[in-house]
């Protein structure tokens, strides 16, 4: 009974933290987005503060979903932390509970959210996500995706590069287009430049294109046929970023990707990423728990509590790099998305092993 009041007593404790953290962090993005969109759309001509706010709000499941492993890191600390200072958990060593008794509550709750954040926020933030950018198409004109997007395409005529700013994916649009071009051997032909290209059966027409070359002086011309041997299917999904895919429809994307030809290394990180969730979020309870339970007997309360924040960052870091990695084909992509999560889980574990049971 005494176990069980002190699992609902510290569960509370940490949910409260939590929630706190969190709505300080949704403020926080919420208002960086929406002065965003201000300064972004705020000239177009549908643009009203109403709509910023939506579209701010719409893009707060995505970023806010990014930030969670932060805050709970930062929620463990700070409750466990609280419950150090006051000597609750002395009073709690003093009848028996060991350190694994006060983790049960925070990892419990950081495996449950997790698990839910990998399976409903996150389908809901690309769902929002889809839709902000549709009202972002209705402003401006054009439904665009991306920051910018390279790929090489080969044909009859000779193989090209090909860089947009932004795409839009249902009717295969380029912005902000510039192709080097190559002849049949491989040399190098010409540089075209243009603010759109759209794409057609075998080919890409540029409009109102520039083409530079080393053998002429630069000339215009209002459409401009670029060979590709692409199929649209290949264009779009080479032009789709893994995070707008949600967790339920990776799976089929992975498989037809793969039957295309294509390279789904990307989309399997992603994937194994998000079914990860849950035990990254746990590592990084026992991460926070590893500088913030023995604070009162050694002092150093904030050189321990630093610690505590930038071991979590370089987890994160060493997580962003291991899944370019596994992008790239470099190491095995499930291997990279389940490797800091299991590393830091080992590392977290460990260390309490060590400092508490000896």
């Amino acid at each position: 009974m005494t176990a069980h009041v002190l699992d609902i007593y510290i569960a509370r404790r940490f949910t409260a933290t939590l929630v706190l953290i969190l709505f300080a962090v949704g403020t926080v993005i919420f208002l960086a987005e929406y002065v965003e969109t201000l300064r972004r759309y705020s000239d177009e001509a549908g643009f009203t503060a109403l709509v910023g706010v939506r579209v701010a709000l719409m893009r707060l499941p995505l970023l806010f979903d990014t930030a969670l492993p932060f805050a709970f890191l930062f929620a463990a600390l700070l409750s466990l932390l609280g419950l150090s200072r006051k000597l609750e958990l002395v009073v709690a060593r003093a009848s028996g509970v060991s350190v694994w008794g006060f983790l049960k509550a925070p990892a419990a709750i950081a495996l449950v959210l997790g698990a839910i954040a990998t399976g409903v926020l996150n389908p809901l933030a690309v769902d929002l996500q889809e839709k902000a950018a549709n009202m972002r198409a209705e402003l401006t004109g054009r439904a665009a995706w991306g920051g910018g997007h390279w790929f090489r395409q080969e044909s009859d005529a000779g193989p090209s590069i090909v860089y947009a700013s932004a795409a839009d994916v249902n009717s295969v649009t380029l912005f902000g287009v510039i192709a080097f071009v190559f002849d049949s051997a491989g040399k190098f032909r010409e540089k075209v430049s243009a603010p759109s290209a759209e794409f057609a059966e075998k080919r890409w027409t540029l409009t109102e294109a520039t083409a530079f070359s080393a053998t002429a002086a630069p000339h215009l011309a209002a459409e401009y046929a670029l060979p590709t041997g692409l199929a649209a299917n290949e264009v779009r999904r080479s032009l789709i970023e893994p995070g707008a895919i949600s967790v339920w429809s990776l799976p089929g994307f992975i498989a037809t990707a793969s039957r295309m030809g294509l390279d789904p290394n990307r989309f399997r990180v992603e994937f194994h990423g998000l079914l990860s969730r849950p035990v990254f979020l746990l590592a990084m309870v026992l991460i926070a728990a590893t500088v913030s339970l023995r604070l009162t007997r050694f002092g150093g309360t904030w050189r321990l509590l630093l610690t505590g924040a930038a071991i979590g960052f370089l987890l994160y870091a060493f997580g962003e790099i291991a899944s370019d990695l596994g992008a790239n084909g470099i190491i095995d992509p499930v291997l990279a998305a389940w490797l800091p999560p299991i590393v830091a889980l080992t590392f977290g574990a460990t260390t309490l092993l060590f400092l508490e049971d000896g």
